[in-house]
């Protein structure tokens, strides 16, 4: 591990090698967290990048019937849908030993997010996750607190769990942890693929302000970023 700008910096030749070793990581943070207050509770990001690293970590033996997993954020569509992050969790991670996991879903039919929010809110109070991954989009938006949307101010700075998001640069309303819930977990993973992507968090590390690139957030000593081509 190599320290980038006070960052903790993996780099891995694959994203085989990367998944593997960021699935026991996570697995092994959870276990210490069972053993010490007997429940641990994980939110995880979606994409394609993920995908893999959830396939790895349904098979490692912890116990799972003592996780609760949550959605760092997710488009407000039907978890039927095949753009949806509770669909690719529940085909994913939801499986083989992690099948004994408590998943809790936000997503509510035949109403908006904007008008679920105060529901999804009051569902979460006093939740707090441990173990946190996170994607970085290329604007350097991650979760869905995008620097294009009306609502980043209060998405870095409301108290609250989660908020509503409208971005204009992709598609759906979305659902997303909020800054603060964030930067409250004891473990942060932010898991990279890619040149851009290496490049955007460069640029994330260049500058201060949050509000043009959410992630400038997070990348703190207690968050590892992880890499591959």
């Amino acid at each position: 591990m190599t320290a980038l700008n006070n960052v903790n910096f993996l780099s891995f030749v694959e994203l085989e090698e990367q998944s593997q070793h960021l699935a026991q990581t996570v697995a092994d943070s959870l276990q210490q967290k069972i053993n010490i207050k007997h429940c641990a509770t994980l939110a995880v990001s979606g994409g394609s990048t993920p995908k893999r690293l959830f396939e790895i970590l349904s098979e490692i033996d912890i116990q799972w019937q003592k996780v609760t997993i949550s959605l760092v954020d997710d488009r407000w569509l039907s978890p039927r849908h095949e753009d949806s992050n509770q669909r690719l969790v529940e085909q994913n991670l939801l499986q083989n030993k992690a099948n004994k996991a408590n998943f809790i879903s936000f997503f509510q039919p035949d109403t908006n997010a904007f008008d679920a929010i105060s529901a999804i809110n009051t569902k979460f109070s006093g939740y707090r996750p441990d173990v946190i991954l996170l994607g970085m989009g290329n604007d350097g938006h991650t979760a869905s607190l995008f620097p294009c949307s009306q609502q980043i101010t209060e998405g870095l700075s409301t108290k609250e769990t989660y908020l509503a998001v409208e971005p204009t640069t992709a598609a759906y309303t979305r659902v997303s942890l909020s800054a603060n819930t964030i930067s409250g977990a004891e473990h942060i993973f932010l898991q990279l693929k890619g040149d851009d992507k290496k490049a955007t968090l460069q640029n994330a590390l260049s500058g201060q302000d949050e509000k043009s690139m959410p992630i400038r957030r997070f990348l703190k000593s207690n968050i590892t970023v992880l890499w591959c081509p």
